[in-house]
């Protein structure tokens, strides 16, 4: 499944917060959150968190960055179920990380999701905004579209 979106979600007074039914799917096995390491929280499923976590335990342990990032990484993830009307336990650990108060923002990111308190996301909204272009300038070039040179050499 492709993570895509944003929805406007509530943390009730039990510190569960809904999944978005879409997405639901995707978690029916486990779900895993975390410290993302922007301000907000990572959601993933038990599939990507395997994928992350081997990436993350392949470093080299003498790397001090690789282990503050290990630490970072393992301390504070908290895995779980959904209940059966969609929701998880959001942990007071990740929720104070995070600054979440009762409204948040889940944002779909391609292989997982994010949740984000509405107020920090709306800046770093704002700021994707205004800088796209130099994003898309920037990040690595995957899949590009063959060049007509390439295109009728194929053909």
């Amino acid at each position: 499944m492709i993570f895509a979106g944003e929805y406007e979600h509530r943390i009730d007074p039990q510190s569960r917060v809904a999944i978005p039914a879409r997405f639901r799917i995707a978690f029916i096995n486990g779900i895993i959150l975390g410290r993302a390491y922007d301000e907000c929280i990572v959601v993933y499923t038990p599939k990507e968190w395997e994928r992350a976590a081997s990436d993350i335990a392949r470093q080299r342990s003498t790397s001090a960055s690789a282990r503050k990032l290990a630490r970072l990484t393992f301390s504070g993830a908290f895995t779980g179920k959904l209940d059966r009307s969609g929701r998880i336990v959001v942990p007071s650990q990740l929720r104070e990380y995070a600054g979440l108060g009762e409204d948040v923002i889940i944002v779909g990111t391609g292989r997982f999701i994010e949740i984000w308190s509405t107020d920090t996301w709306t800046r770093e909204r704002t700021s994707l905004i205004s800088q796209a272009s130099e994003i898309a300038e920037s990040a690595p070039k995957i899949n590009q579209l063959p060049t007509q040179t390439e295109v009728e050499m194929d053909e």
